[in-house]
């Protein structure tokens, strides 16, 4: 991400994982197979029409899935032995609750960003927003792929797209050096 940015963003530093280590942040990985894999297959979106619209996609997407959809982390996992019989795993998760829910309950959000928030979960519809998701997924599905020895380039549209986020989730304005740590 600095190599691409390069002087516009200052101040990045590596946080949580390593370069070429994919297993240092399990989570996302995951997150990988049942967000991105699940809703777009393995297609290959190389057009800059495909880069504005799954930037769109996943604008919907972080929004539905960090304020409505439930999750359960595994608490407990223990083997059970019987005699006779093959060990079985019984793995114990805790309630499901979306993330956001699991935010609030500690310390690492600042109550004006929390109230940010929940004021823009309590003016979505969960229903609509999911409607919307899958019809930007269509879309982009729809879209024609590029044509073979053409080029374009996506670093004009990323430059673009982040300004038209700004606007679109202007009033969640969030200043993560403040958080205590």
């Amino acid at each position: 991400m600095v190599r691409f940015w390069g002087d516009p963003v200052q101040g990045v530093t590596l946080s949580r994982s390593r370069p070429y280590h994919k297993n240092d942040n399990p989570r996302v990985e995951q997150k990988n197979s049942t967000l991105v894999r699940a809703y777009l297959g393995y297609d290959r979106l190389d057009t800059t029409a495909h880069v504005l619209a799954v930037n769109r996609l996943y604008d919907k997407l972080w929004i539905y899935y960090n304020l409505f959809q439930p999750v359960m982390h595994l608490v407990k996992k223990e083997i059970v032995r019987q005699e006779g019989e093959a060990a079985r795993v019984r793995r114990r998760h805790d309630k499901a609750r979306p993330p956001f829910d699991r935010l609030c309950e500690t310390d690492a959000i600042l109550p004006a960003h929390r109230a940010q928030l929940e004021a823009l979960r309590d003016s979505l519809n969960p229903r609509h927003l999911r409607s919307q998701i899958h019809d930007d997924i269509e879309c982009v599905l729809n879209l024609p792929c590029a044509e073979p020895g053409s080029r374009q380039d996506v670093r004009l549209s990323l430059a673009k797209n982040r300004d038209n986020r700004k606007e679109l989730l202007s009033n969640l304005n969030f200043n993560r050096t403040s958080i205590k740590r």
